[in-house]
């Protein structure tokens, strides 16, 4: 088993031709395995038996770009596993990558949760922006399962979760419009 480091072991099951693959490719493999792990994970969270770990990060009335850090303990692991399951795309890949990787997604997370609305319809024909997933935070029942994609839009156009923004009439309203204990909440349960 091929180490990154002492702390990030990398199983090497993937067949050998991936391995030689240069690591721009292994990078953008890595994404899109992960990208649609994240989709399905996050559609997971949305369902009634797993909600409960993942509605404290629409609690927040107002969408701000801290948001996307307000998660519980499963919630967090469960979104990791997508990590670890594209992990082995990166086997031999140079360092720099899990660099990239690691501010990508900090700054991804964060910019997702903006509360900014510009329209930006090219970009959201791509990857999901601020205005796209503010959709998806709505206190409206019918955008709560929608637009759950993570990078890439494409996963909501292909699975039929897809909100347009341009269709959004008025002005969004956050949060979720139910009464739980601040201690629930951020447990999870």
């Amino acid at each position: 088993m091929l180490q990154v480091t002492d702390r990030i072991p990398i199983p090497n099951y993937m067949p050998a031709a991936l391995y030689n693959l240069p690591t721009v490719v292994k990078l953008v493999l890595f994404y899109i395995v992960e990208d649609f792990g994240l989709y399905w994970v996050h559609r997971l969270m949305h369902t009634r038996p797993v909600w409960r770990i993942h509605r404290w990060h629409h609690f927040p009335t107002s969408l701000y770009w801290l948001a996307g850090i307000r998660a519980t303990m499963p919630h967090i692991a469960l979104f990791n596993l997508t990590y670890i399951i594209a992990l082995p795309l990166l086997h031999e890949a140079s360092g720099w990558a899990f660099q990239v990787i690691m501010v990508e997604h900090i700054i991804r997370n964060n910019w997702m949760h903006l509360n900014v609305t510009w329209r930006s319809s090219w970009l959201e024909w791509v990857f999901v922006t601020p205005r796209y997933h503010q959709i998806h935070h709505s206190s409206n029942p019918a955008h709560q399962m929608t637009n759950l994609g993570a990078l890439l839009t494409i996963w909501d156009r292909l699975f039929g979760t897809y909100y347009n923004p341009d269709d959004v009439k008025g002005e969004l309203s956050f949060g979720l419009g139910e009464r739980v204990s601040p201690a629930r909440l951020i447990i999870g349960v």
